[in-house]
This record gives C-alpha cells, structure tokens and sequence, in this order.
C-alpha cells in the first residue's frame, strides 16, 4: 500500500472518531494528527490518531496526556506505518507512553464480496432518532465488552453528535426477531468506506449478525461511491472479515497514555 493510500485510510478513521471529540467538546485537530478526549471511562474513546509526523508531537502528547490526567483515565494511541517509520512510536515512548500491541487494517474490493447469506429472522436499519442513537451506543458498549459505567456514557454521548460531524456516515442496529441486537456503523471518504462499531450482544453471536451488518455497512457505502471497504479488526472478527474478502494492508501501532 503507497503512502497516499494509507493516509486515506487514516482519514476515514479520523472522520469516525473526531466525532465523539466534538460531542464532548473535546476534539484536536492539527496537521496529519487528531485526538479525542470524551467522558466515556474507556481507552478506545479517549486518545488520538497520528498519521503523518509534524513538529511539535511532544507538546502535542502533553496537551492529550494532561487531559486524560484531568479526567483520571487512560488512552489509547493509533500511529500509522509513516508515523512509525517517521519516529513517532520512539518518540512518544520517551515522554511516557507505554506499548499496547498492533491492530490490523484491512481492506476489500467491494466488488468482490461474496453472496449475503440468507437470514429471514434478521432486520438491518439506518439509525435516525435520538433515542435510537441512544440505543445504538448503549448496545456498541455492551457488544464490546464495556463496564457498565461506560454503557451509560456512551448512551448520552452518541446522540450528541452534531449533525454536521455526520455526513457520509450511517449508523446501523441489527434486529433478531425483532429485538436489536447489534451494531455497526459506516464512514465514506473518497472512495473508501470504513466499517466501524460493529458489535453484537453475547448471546446472539456465531449466528452471522456481525458479518451481515458489515456486509450492510459496505454496501451502503458502494451506493455512496466507494469501491473499498476498510476496517480495523478485533482478534474476535477478524475471521469473519476474512471470509468475507478482507485482508490485512498493514497494522496500526498501539501506545496507552495515562
């Protein structure tokens, strides 16, 4: 993957991200890095994303690093390969990050998608109301394997999301038999689009959800333009996005702050 590319990707996940930043009124933006601070007690809603290394990354981490001590939590950091190779990881380690592991980025040719399964007892649908905003954050938490404190915060924190934030993205809740069960979520940028959020309750998994809602996800977003879908992958789904055409591009570097 070229240097372009890459970046592209960074992008989209910006684009998620910033947005709960900005809900919480909490958002940096600054040439090729980003950080989002909110009051959700969780690594993964606190912490910023480096993609291209500029001066100033030190102070940059101080700002963050002072935020996260305010709010007496932790964060997480996600540099990209041209971050890494640029220093950043080194860098940051000195003034006090700490390694938290790799995650993979993972692409697909939309136009390559396998046959969707056929699943008459499962809804997919576009999340529009507050409440059902609320709803959306409170089951992504709890698929995720959020305490509950976290839950609740994610709950309120979801609907605040300015609609201007939100362009390009949808929000999505599966329904089985009726009762929501699951979550994803979709970004378009150019001509990629990310699935992101795509959590599903315990014990409704192993039943395809997770890999339709993606499926759904992507497909609203080739409607929209894209031509490939990325994503970041858990060690739980990074077998189903294998089946359905992922592969991994490059992993993201992880540090935890705080």
């Amino acid at each position: 993957m070229n240097q372009s590319d890459s970046r592209a990707l960074d992008a989209n996940m910006m684009n998620y991200w910033l947005g709960y930043g900005v809900a919480a009124g909490n958002a940096i933006e600054e040439p090729g890095r980003v950080a989002y601070l909110t009051p959700v007690p969780h690594p993964l809603f606190n912490g910023a994303i480096v993609s291209v290394v500029h001066d100033g990354l030190e102070n940059f981490a101080k700002v963050v690093g002072a935020a996260l001590a305010k709010a007496g939590g932790n964060g997480l950091w996600w540099l990209s390969p041209e971050a890494v190779a640029a220093g950043a990881a080194d860098r940051l380690v000195a003034v006090g990050l700490r390694e938290a592991g790799t995650v993979p980025a993972m692409t697909v040719d939309l136009g390559s998608l396998p046959p969707a399964d056929d699943q008459p007892d499962l809804k997919i649908r576009q999340v529009e109301s507050a409440a059902d905003r609320a709803l959306w954050g409170e089951l992504a938490a709890q698929g995720t394997g959020f305490e509950e404190p976290a839950v609740r915060a994610l709950a309120a924190l979801e609907p605040r999301i300015p609609a201007e934030r939100l362009g390009g993205q949808a929000r999505l809740l599966a329904e089985y038999k009726g009762r929501a069960v699951a979550t994803g979520a979709m970004v378009v940028s150019g001509d990629l689009v990310g699935a992101y959020a795509i959590a599903t309750l315990p014990d409704f998994r192993r039943r395809g959800i997770g890999g339709a809602i993606t499926r759904h996800a992507l497909e609203l977003g080739a409607a929209g333009g894209a031509r490939t879908g990325v994503l970041q992958s858990s060690p739980m789904g990074r077998p189903v996005y294998e089946k359905m055409g992922f592969r991994e591009v490059f992993p993201y570097r992880l540090l935890q702050q705080g």
